[in-house]
């Protein structure tokens, strides 16, 4: 009777340590903290648009709105992405941001369709009126 008890703890400690490894490296932390530019991308119709984020309450607002979260790997989700780039420059790395096209609140870190997280709906308007001072309007697609 103590074998079958073994084996089956064996099973479930190595099953829970399978699933945590799966969750670390299916998440990906959305630092921004140390970010010293932000540069705004938006190509779409007639406007193409390459233009560094100045306003300091701007930038202030972009990094609260984008960072601080945990972007999952799941599957792309149906929403477009890549008219508009947010990119968020450090003295050592550079993050790309991609709000959704359609204005759902979903953001897709990376270049890769790897990495999404969601916003609040409060969130997505500010992101858009913010970036709207850029010349930069949603939907865009």
């Amino acid at each position: 009777m103590k074998k079958p008890l073994k084996i089956t703890l064996l099973v479930m400690l190595a099953l829970g340590f399978a699933i945590v490894l799966v969750f670390m490296f299916s998440t990906k932390p959305v630092k921004l903290g140390s970010t010293e530019k932000i540069t705004l991308n938006y190509v779409y119709g007639y406007k193409d648009i390459h233009v560094e984020i100045t306003d300091g309450n701007d930038f202030a607002q972009l990094i609260s709105i984008c960072g601080g979260r945990t972007a999952n790997g799941s599957e792309l989700p149906s929403c477009g992405f890549g008219t508009a780039e947010l990119i968020f420059e450090s003295k050592d790395k550079s993050t790309a941001i991609y709000p959704a096209c359609d204005r759902c609140g979903t953001m897709r870190l990376g270049k890769a369709d790897k990495y999404f997280y969601g916003i609040s709906d409060k969130d997505r308007r500010l992101l858009e009126d913010i970036l709207a001072k850029y010349g930069a309007t949603f939907p865009c697609v």
